[in-house]
C-alpha cells in the first residue's frame, strides 16, 4: 500500500510539472499587438473592399459620363451657375448703359460740338438713365464678387468628410468602372479638360470688360471735347467782360485783339470760319447748355470709372493666389468644365463612402497545441447615384464578406 501510494505521488508530481498551476492566466503576455489596427487586419479589410467596390460599379450605367462625387467641386457648380448669372446681367446692364450713351448722351455732345443750327429749337426732356443705369451695374458687380468668394471657402455640405479610406474607395470603384469601358472624372483629381482653351466664363468676362473700357474711353472724349468748348466759350466771355469794364484806351486795342482770338478760337472748336458772328449773350447762352450736359455727363463718367475701377479689382482678386495655393480662377474653370460634363446627356454622379473599413485581431490559445493570433478584415460601403437634375437613381449599402487570417506560432 505504502508503494502504490508512493507511486500515486510520483506520477501527481510529473503532472504538477507538466502543466500550470490553476490560478495561472494560460499564454499571458506571450502576444504583443501594436496599434488598434494591424496590417494584416488592413489588409484583409481593403481586399473586401476591392470586392465591394466591384459591386458598386456593377449599379452604375455606364450609358454616359460617370462623376466620382466630391463635396468641393460638385458644389462648385452651383456657385458656378450663379456667378454665369450674375456676370451675363452684369453684361445687359453694361450694354444697355452703352447704348444709352451712343444713342442719346453721345448724339448730343455731337450736336454741342458743333454751331447751332439758324433757328434751333432748345433741347428737349433730359432722360436720366444714363444716370440711373450705372447703380444697377454696379450693385450686379458687388453681387458677383460675392459669389465669387464662395470659391475661395471651403462650405460645409453632407457627407464634407472624406478621409483617406473613401479616396481608396473611389479609386477602387474608378478602377471597377473603368474596366466596364465607363468614362470616368474625379473632380478632385485634376482639372477636366485642362487642354481645352475654350472658355465662355472667360469669354465673357473679356466683352464686359471690353464693353466698360470702350463705354469709358467714349464718354471721356466727349467730355473732354464739350469742355474744352465751354472753356474756349468761357474766354470769349472773359475777354469781352473785360473789354466792356475797361476805361483806358491804350489798353482797348489789347483787349480787342485777345477777344476777337478767343472768338475765332471757340468758332473754330465748334466748325466754324473766323467770319462767323458772335457776340458775348450768344456764348453765354451756348456755355450754358454745354455746361448742363456737362453736369449730366461727368456722372456718367464717374460711374463708369467706378465700375472700370471694380471689375478690375474682382479680375485681380480671380488670379491671386488664396492660402491654399490656388487661384480662385481654377476653381471657376474647373466648375465650366465641370458643368459641361454634368449636362452632357446620361451623365451621372456617384456618391461613394465608407461606413466601416477595418478589423481586428484576436489572441487565441490551447494548452496543448500553444497559440495563435487571428485578424480579421471587413468593409461596409453606401453608394448613391444621381443625374444632374439631382434624381436619385440608385441607392444602396453593400456588406463586404468579412475574413480572417490565421497566423500560427
Amino acid at each position: 500500500m505504502d508503494a502504490r501510494v508512493k507511486m500515486q505521488q510520483d506520477q501527481q508530481a510529473l503532472l504538477t510539472g507538466s502543466l500550470p498551476a490553476s490560478s495561472a492566466a494560460p499564454q499571458s503576455g506571450a502576444f504583443t499587438v501594436t496599434g488598434t489596427n494591424p496590417f494584416d487586419s488592413q489588409k484583409l479589410a481593403y481586399d473586401a473592399l476591392s470586392k465591394v467596390a466591384g459591386k458598386v460599379a456593377a449599379k452604375v450605367a455606364v450609358t454616359g459620363p460617370v462623376l466620382v462625387y466630391d463635396q468641393t467641386e460638385i458644389n462648385s457648380l452651383v456657385n458656378y451657375k450663379s456667378v454665369l448669372k450674375v456676370l451675363t446681367a452684369v453684361q445687359t446692364e453694361v450694354r444697355q448703359l452703352k447704348g444709352t450713351f451712343s444713342n442719346q448722351m453721345d448724339p448730343e455732345a455731337q450736336t454741342l460740338l458743333r454751331l447751332p443750327a439758324a433757328n434751333a429749337a432748345p433741347g428737349g426732356a433730359k432722360n436720366f438713365a444714363g444716370i440711373l443705369a450705372p447703380g444697377l451695374a454696379l450693385g450686379g458687380l458687388k453681387t458677383l464678387s460675392d459669389l465669387i468668394g464662395m470659391f475661395r471657402t471651403n462650405t460645409s455640405i453632407a457627407f464634407s468628410t472624406f478621409t483617406s479610406d473613401d479616396v481608396a474607395l473611389a479609386a477602387a470603384v474608378t478602377e471597377a468602372l473603368i474596366a466596364k469601358n465607363a468614362s470616368v472624372y474625379q473632380p478632385a483629381v485634376m482639372p477636366l479638360d485642362a487642354t481645352d482653351n475654350a472658355s465662355a466664363f472667360m469669354d465673357l468676362l473679356s466683352q464686359v470688360q471690353s464693353d466698360l473700357v470702350n463705354l469709358q474711353n467714349d464718354a471721356t472724349t466727349d467730355q473732354s471735347k464739350v469742355q474744352q468748348v465751354s472753356d474756349a466759350l468761357g474766354a470769349f466771355i472773359q475777354a469781352d467782360q473785360a473789354l466792356q469794364a475797361n476805361t483806358d484806351q491804350t489798353k482797348a486795342a489789347g483787349l480787342t485783339s485777345a477777344r476777337e482770338v478767343a472768338r475765332v478760337f471757340a468758332l473754330g472748336l465748334l466748325g466754324g470760319t473766323a467770319a462767323a458772328a458772335l457776340d458775348a449773350p450768344t456764348a453765354n447762352i451756348w456755355k450754358a447748355q454745354r455746361d448742363q450736359f456737362l453736369k449730366e455727363l461727368a456722372t456718367l463718367v464717374s460711374s463708369v470709372t467706378t465700375m472700370t475701377t471694380s471689375f478690375g479689382t474682382l479680375q485681380t482678386s480671380l488670379t491671386a493666389v488664396t492660402n491654399t495655393g490656388s487661384a480662385t480662377l481654377t476653381a471657376i474653370l474647373r466648375a465650366e468644365k465641370l458643368m459641361a460634363k454634368a449636362t452632357t446627356a446620361n451623365a451621372s454622379i456617384l456618391l461613394v463612402k465608407t461606413s466601416v473599413l477595418g478589423g481586428s485581431v484576436v489572441t487565441r490559445t490551447n494548452l496543448f497545441s500553444g497559440g495563435h493570433l487571428l485578424y480579421t478584415g471587413g468593409a461596409i460601403v453606401n453608394f448613391t447615384i444621381f443625374g444632374a437634375t439631382g434624381l436619385v437613381t440608385a441607392s444602396g449599402v453593400v456588406v463586404g464578406d468579412t475574413e480572417t487570417k490565421k497566423t500560427d506560432f
